[in-house]
């Protein structure tokens, strides 16, 4: 139903009604017209007159009733959203988190001058540019930093990103969401993780007097177990990305390849073999999963991978094929409880909870680190 057009008659009560809830109402009431009555010419500069007015009122419930009501409107004046969005939290929050008429350039200004309160309301609107995000990740209060991480409609280039990762390196319930964003990619991501996971060890060390070489141990299976887990998210391409700049980094560890197996990520599996050997991403996709037990025999030798850890990739490959179903599917669920009691069998005095568990003290049976490549793949 469209809202009644300001009469002759709200004005006077405006002027001659000194009651805070009447001013109240009139501000409602103007304030619906922008979107809900078609105005003339005459009639708008009535009604944003009467809004300059009231943008001003001593009242704060006279203010708040305009936010409420111009908080979605795109027809809204400029001048007076903005003055709603530098009051007070009360006053400015709808605006702050709604409003259309808000550019960026507008809404960098007010996270950088404005409270914890609206640079969280800024932080949670339904789409938030890169600018707007990084002036956040700057300079907002952790509740904004929070909402933005969360926030599926907020942009978070590289440079947010970083500056959040430095800010927040020790805070999980930042850098855990960060890195685990969809749309963020590949190759930040690797390098986000290994930012993270390179001052944990930092933190580890100054804060608890931890030991350097158990530092250095917790902080590389913090970074594989989250870069293993990236891996589900991304496309063919990032994850091929991926593999090409952790061997350039010498990041491409057995232990993590081994999580990715785990995992039932074989694309990874066969990219990192291929990136490995040298060897096209056709033909090792036969060596691994068609040849036999030999054809992948050959690919680990020739990749430089730790001999003691063979066995376990061998159960795990052996695993997959055995339960991964005709057309393809996997279930992973069953898929990793299998692995879980393949490699408890393979390695009997190896005692571990979980998969990632068992993987972290098959780790200790080798250097984590691939070799140099020999022997030919026959």
């Amino acid at each position: 139903m469209n809202a009644e057009k300001l009469t002759i008659a709200d004005v006077e009560r405006l002027l001659s009604d000194p009651s805070e809830d009447a001013r109240a109402a009139v501000a409602a009431k103007v304030a619906r017209q922008f979107s809900e009555v078609e105005l003339v010419p005459r009639e708008r500069e009535l009604a944003r007159a009467i809004l300059g007015y009231l943008v001003h009122d001593v009242a704060v419930s006279v203010r708040e009733a305009l936010a409420r009501c111009l908080d979605d409107n795109a027809a809204a004046p400029r001048d007076i959203i903005l003055q709603l969005a530098r009051d007070i939290d009360r006053v400015a929050l709808p605006v702050l988190e709604r409003s259309p008429v808000l550019t960026d350039e507008d809404l960098v200004g007010l996270v950088y001058y404005g409270s914890p309160a609206k640079q969280c309301a800024i932080a949670g609107r339904s789409g938030v540019a890169a600018p707007v995000s990084e002036a956040i990740a700057h300079r907002g209060d952790r509740t904004a930093v929070l909402r933005l991480v969360h926030n599926a409609g907020a942009i978070i280039n590289e440079a947010a990103a970083t500056m959040l990762v430095k800010r927040y390196a020790d805070d999980a319930d930042v850098s855990v969401p960060l890195v685990q964003r969809g749309e963020m990619p590949a190759l930040l991501v690797e390098r986000l993780i290994a930012m993270v996971s390179e001052q944990l060890r930092e933190y580890l060390v100054a804060q608890h007097e931890m030991d350097h070489r158990v530092a250095a141990t917790l902080e590389g299976q913090t970074r594989e177990r989250t870069t293993a887990d990236a891996i589900s998210r991304m496309s063919n391409d990032d994850m091929r990305a991926l593999v090409a700049q952790l061997s350039e980094n010498g990041r491409l560890t057995a232990t993590l390849i081994l999580r990715a197996a785990c995992a039932g990520e074989m694309r990874f599996v066969e990219a990192a073999f291929a990136n490995l050997t040298d060897v096209p991403d056709e033909r090792i996709w036969r060596l691994i999963h068609d040849v036999g037990a030999l054809g992948f025999r050959a690919v680990y030798a020739r990749a430089g991978m730790p001999e003691a850890l063979y066995p376990a990739f061998r159960r795990v490959l052996d695993t997959y094929h055995a339960v991964r179903s005709s057309d393809g599917t996997l279930d992973l669920d069953l898929f990793r409880f299998h692995v879980l009691e393949g490699l408890r069998e393979t390695f009997e005095e190896i005692e571990a909870p979980d998969l990632d568990a068992m993987i972290d003290r098959l780790a200790r049976l080798a250097s984590p680190v691939p070799g140099q490549r020999r022997q030919n793949v026959a």
